[in-house]
């Protein structure tokens, strides 16, 4: 379903307020003016711009530097939609829930393999042109769309995948490679939850 939210600017008495989406994830993807992020329980990234305006902070609400921002850290984006596009207001780092060195829970993310071999799945991910390399080991399970579990000789470069992670450390770690027959159309942006900032002005 569909959630739409409505972002409503006024001011009255010198106060201004404004109404943000918020959204968490992990960042899958952070280039030139947009970042993908992978969000809990979805199988394909969501597309975010940003711009000289968009501001990034920490946990604490102190100022970082875009660099802070890489592939693989959690992150809560405040944006707003302008027609068909997510524009990132503001993007806060967070801190990894589980202690230190212990993996995130698990994400998806789905694309085409690129190369898989030597323990590390090279994906090409659906709406990013960068790979992302994955680690896997004995743990790691692989099945077809209908969940029935098949040979890691079956996984091969160029088929379309989804991936379960977990991220430990620098390391994302395949938890369970699904393999396709074609890749999933692009879902809709589903807006999930609104947060109101107010800002008061001085006279």
């Amino acid at each position: 379903m569909l959630l739409t939210t409505s972002h409503t600017f006024a001011q009255a008495g010198g106060v201004t307020t404004k109404t943000y989406t918020t959204s968490e994830g992990i960042v899958s993807k952070f280039g030139h003016q947009e970042f993908l992020i992978t969000r809990e329980g979805e199988e394909l990234p969501v597309r975010y711009t940003y711009g000289e305006e968009t501001s990034y902070i920490d946990e604490d609400g102190h100022p970082i530097a875009v660099t802070t921002v890489k592939s693989g850290l959690p992150v809560t984006v405040y944006y707003t939609k302008v027609g068909d596009t997510l524009v990132a207001s503001k993007v806060m780092v967070r801190r990894e829930s589980a202690p230190a060195g212990a993996p995130l829970s698990a994400v998806v993310v789905q694309g085409t393999i690129g190369e898989f071999g030597s323990n590390r799945i090279i994906l090409n991910p659906v709406g990013s042109t960068e790979s992302v390399h994955y680690a896997y080991g004995e743990t790691t399970t692989y099945v077809d769309e209908d969940g029935h579990p098949i040979a890691v000789t079956t996984v091969k470069s160029g088929l379309p995948v989804t991936i379960y992670y977990t991220r430990s450390g620098d390391t994302l770690v395949a938890t369970k490679v699904i393999v396709r027959k074609e890749l999933i159309a692009p879902n809709s942006v589903i807006e999930r939850k609104t947060t109101t900032t107010t800002t008061t002005k001085e006279n």
